[in-house]
């Protein structure tokens, strides 16, 4: 059995999901998830999150309590702890807790009795299952007129999706000193790259504070504020990033997932260079090989 502890909003979920899937997959094992850090029970400084992958087209089971304390016992010694970080491999149940965001290179050696604890930021954990991921990773519900319109606008033009992450990158001191905020620098060089190489693009603009983008964003190209989708509506902004042919998208999972599951073969993709506020955070794994930094 996998388990996967589930933490932060729904991008964040998704890398979890996907990383759990991959193992499970690999191992034919029967896949959970914990959901015990989500709610509002949570460390003061962290913004509260609820389990959200269920608004996608995946099947969730849960952990019982019983299951979840049977591996979380296995990560209370230290020395048991190292040892099954060193040699997974000799042992048939483990607690896998992430060390830090690097990928984990024994990960595809980890048993088919393990718990994950982690955010397994990098798509060298479930690339394999990609395609699977492209069906999984859909909105539950059906789309709105609203939404069916955006995908047919984005389908005829030359869509790029533009994502400005603000909301609690802005709110919460920890988030901001820890995320930070992209400048509009970051944004007005993207715009640049893609003039470059896109001919009459349009841009679709998402963001989780709409009237900030509209006050901010003065590009000469045609912008598209998509603002309908908020609260759980929010996954369809996921689906209409992900229908643009190509993006640009901020220090955010969500619009990671966004860009990622755009299956447009000669997409551009640009990311910022620096992805934490915080420097000393090492992410070697995070950006795709393939998608440009600035």
């Amino acid at each position: 059995m996998i388990i996967v502890k589930l933490a932060g909003g729904l991008g964040n979920q998704m890398f979890q999901y996907a990383a759990g899937k991959q193992l499970a997959t690999l191992h034919g094992a029967e896949l959970k998830f914990d959901k015990g850090a989500l709610g509002s029970a949570v460390p003061e400084g962290v913004t509260p999150r609820n389990v959200e992958l269920d608004l996608l087209n995946v099947n969730l089971s849960w952990a019982s309590e019983n299951e979840i304390s049977d591996y979380s016992s296995r990560n209370n010694n230290a020395y048991l702890r190292w040892l099954q970080r060193k040699f997974s491999f000799l042992f048939r149940k483990i607690y896998f807790a992430e060390s830090g965001m690097a990928f984990q290179t024994n990960f595809f050696k980890l048993p088919a009795n393990v718990y994950l604890e982690g955010y397994w930021q990098s798509e060298r954990y479930f690339k394999k299952i990609r395609f699977q991921l492209l069906n999984e990773f859909k909105p539950k519900k059906e789309f709105s007129t609203a939404n069916s319109e955006w995908i047919s606008k984005i389908a005829s033009v030359n869509s790029v999706s533009l994502h400005i992450r603000r909301g609690d990158y802005v709110s919460n001191p920890q988030a901001a000193k820890f995320h930070g905020v992209l400048s509009m620098s970051y944004y007005e060089k993207a715009v640049a790259v893609i003039k470059e190489s896109i001919v009459n693009p349009e841009f679709f603009i998402f963001s989780d504070d709409v009237e900030w983008a509209k006050s901010n964003l003065k590009f000469s190209y045609p912008l598209h504020f998509v603002e309908q989708n908020s609260g759980k509506d929010a996954v369809f902004d996921l689906a209409l990033m992900s229908a643009c042919k190509h993006n640009i998208i901020a220090n955010s999972s969500f619009s990671w997932w966004g860009a990622w599951l755009n299956s447009n073969e000669n997409k551009i993709v640009i990311a910022p260079k620096q992805w934490f506020a915080d420097a000393a955070v090492y992410s070697p794994d995070l950006v795709p090989v393939g998608w440009k930094r600035h």
